[in-house]
């Protein structure tokens, strides 16, 4: 019986292994967080990705009926202008979208100015995203996030 535990167990313990280390292949895009004092209760909040080699991430500008566009949403702000893309972005065109797409390599930094309301601590937001290459897509992602002020 003992046996027959510790290969149910052992079994068990190398699926684990397997399952973490195919999701982290699959993510290959991180992120990172920050916001800049621009005057009163004005920030620049930058969200930088940084992208695996051989993927892609799209353009907030990415037209309809293609690949998800990057969205960037931030919570109980107001937000001046439109996200800026800081990076070098590439247009190819897609034959199984069968059109133009626009999509960002290694890295690229969205950037949103917002107003906030006096006093406040921090910023929350989220990233809505897909990512490709030249295989697959991944599913459109939502990763949440937060920034202290």
């Amino acid at each position: 019986m003992k046996k027959l535990f510790k290969k149910l167990l052992s079994t068990l313990l190398v699926l684990f292994v397997l399952q973490a280390s195919y999701a982290q292949i699959l993510n290959p895009v991180r992120f990172s967080y920050s916001a800049v004092k621009k005057g009163n209760n004005q920030y620049e909040v930058h969200i930088k990705s940084m992208i695996e080699p051989k993927w892609h991430i799209y353009s907030v500008t990415n037209p309809e009926g293609g690949a998800v566009a990057t969205e960037v949403k931030l919570e109980g702000v107001k937000t001046i202008g439109k996200v800026k893309e800081i990076g070098k972005m590439n247009t190819v065109y897609d034959k199984e979208f069968k059109m133009d797409q626009k999509f960002f390599e290694n890295t690229v930094d969205f950037v949103q100015v917002v107003g906030i309301s006096a006093g406040a601590k921090k910023l929350t937001g989220s990233v809505t995203y897909m990512v490709c290459n030249d295989r697959q897509c991944l599913p459109p992602k939502e990763v949440p996030f937060e920034i202290k002020l």
